[in-house]
């Protein structure tokens, strides 16, 4: 059990609830900012659900921007497009710099014919960059000290302590409890902290992850194992998107081009569309989380993705142990924070991956709060002059300015992510398979997530922050 400092200069540590890439890279940009702090993983170590991850250029530009020691990690797991090679500073060099993803036909008519090519020139960061998941968190835990980790840690409740601090206290199921000077929830879509925040609003449909009617096969191959199932006739080299009828299948290499890491995207029709062709309806509970992932035989991938081009079929055929990911997100949360609790990345805004913005999201979600916190708390927050109200009120300030500055933008994403999934699997009824339509959409739709100004977004945070506390100080 950690208590808190008997001293009322060195309040209770911020607990992070969560050890995933979100609370990692709080945790770093917490440290950066001199803010003490614990993680509390529910897990028995680190670890991340899934292979590939893909970044665009405000992704990369928060993890910049958080501490610069992160740069020898990303550096050492990133790959980028075919022709993209960066000088020591990250900026991007070559001429295809800029490109994001082709974006290319999937179905056997017209397949591999090239829609768009979707590129980001806002910047001098590469359009974009991938890793495997597992690889980099191993290069982010080297920036954490042990000794800022617990293992086992599944959070059952968070209650006031019962001194005159306004610490709070985290119950935890191992009976287990610790003290905190407040808490920040990175605890994923299935966020207990999510549901306690909202708990005021009963019935709200923010409450619990949403069905978005789709599903995911995932499958890694070796680049050798990638050309010779295609028969050579795909790039192995960058990322590429395949549009089609009710899905669509994104491939990227990873591990500096050794492998390739492919994600198929299925929109379920629903029961009144089922025909022979289709498989077995598959909407999981968002209450049955153990139903979230389904096995399923190599005949049912194939006909999930019938007619479509060969070479994708030959991918499919080739997924281990195949299984379906029910794909969830979350409908707007009329807010993020609750007193000292705030909730970020998956916790507060889960989307779909159609945008490539789901770990980005969380990457900004840390840079802000930790910059807006560093700068309101400042060195005086262990200083003997920083009584614990105003230690208190300081947070809570700071928490209630990420509230106003990401809300509307996560929010945003969710929305438009949902979208464009609906877009590129064709059943958009504004859109339908006009490839005319969806070229001209995909060629802007990505300016405004990628050209954000972080350092404005903080300082607009800092700026609320301190006016929220200027009025707090009028008003006694």
């Amino acid at each position: 059990m950690i208590m808190a400092d008997s001293k009322p200069s060195s309040p209770a540590p911020i607990a992070i609830i969560g050890g995933g890439l979100a609370g990692l890279t709080l945790s770093i940009g917490l440290s950066h900012n001199n803010i003490p702090h614990q993680i509390y993983e529910s897990a028995g170590a680190f670890a991340e659900i899934g292979a590939g991850i893909a970044l665009g250029p405000n992704s990369v530009k928060a993890l910049q921007l958080l501490d610069p020691a992160i740069n020898d990690g990303f550096k050492k797991c990133v790959t980028y497009n075919d022709g993209v090679e960066t000088d020591e500073f990250g900026s991007s060099l070559g001429p295809k710099s800029a490109e994001w993803l082709d974006m290319r036909i999937g179905m056997r008519d017209g397949f591999n014919d090239l829609i768009t090519t979707v590129t980001h020139k806002g910047s001098s960061i590469p359009g974009r960059a991938c890793f495997h998941r597992a690889r980099f968190l191993d290069e982010l835990l080297k920036l954490i000290p042990p000794s800022t980790a617990q293992f086992g840690k599944a959070l059952r409740s968070i209650k006031p302590a019962e001194d005159q601090e306004e610490n709070l206290v985290l119950h935890f199921a191992d009976s287990t409890t610790a003290t905190a000077s407040a808490v920040i929830a990175c605890d994923g879509i299935k966020s207990v902290v999510r549901r306690s925040l909202l708990e005021e609003y009963p019935g709200h449909p923010a409450l619990r992850p949403q069905s978005t009617g789709e599903f995911a096969y995932r499958a890694m191959f070796t680049k050798e194992r990638f050309v010779s199932l295609t028969k050579g006739r795909l790039s192995p080299g960058k990322g590429t998107l395949f549009c089609g009828d009710h899905g669509y299948i994104v491939m990227y290499p990873v591990e500096k081009g050794a492998f390739m890491n492919m994600v198929a995207i299925k929109h379920e029709p629903r029961p009144s569309e089922s025909n022979a062709n289709h498989s077995q309806y598959f909407t999981p509970s968002v209450k049955e989380e153990a139903n979230w992932v389904q096995p399923v035989t190599t005949e049912t991938v194939i006909a999930d993705f019938a007619n479509w081009g060969e070479p994708i079929q030959a991918l499919l055929s080739e997924i281990q142990r195949p299984e379906r990911w029910a794909l969830f997100d979350h409908l707007p949360a009329p807010t993020y924070v609750k007193g000292k609790v705030v909730i970020m990345g998956d916790a507060a805004h889960a989307s779909t991956p159609h945008q490539g913005q789901g770990a980005g999201m969380a990457f900004e979600d840390s840079f802000v709060l930790s910059g807006v916190l560093g700068k309101v708390l400042g060195p005086s927050r262990e200083g003997a002059e920083a009584s614990a109200s105003t230690v208190n009120a300081k947070i809570e300030a700071c928490f209630r300015a990420y509230d106003a500055v990401r809300r509307p933008r996560t929010q945003k994403l969710c929305k438009t992510s949902r979208e464009m999934g609906e877009m590129i699997e064709y059943v958009a009824p504004e859109f339908g398979d006009d490839l005319a339509k969806i070229k001209d959409n995909l060629d802007q739709r990505m300016d405004w997530i990628w050209d954000v100004d972080l350092p404005a977004e903080v300082q607009r945070a800092i700026d609320i922050a301190n006016g929220i506390l200027q009025d707090t100080t009028k008003c006694r």
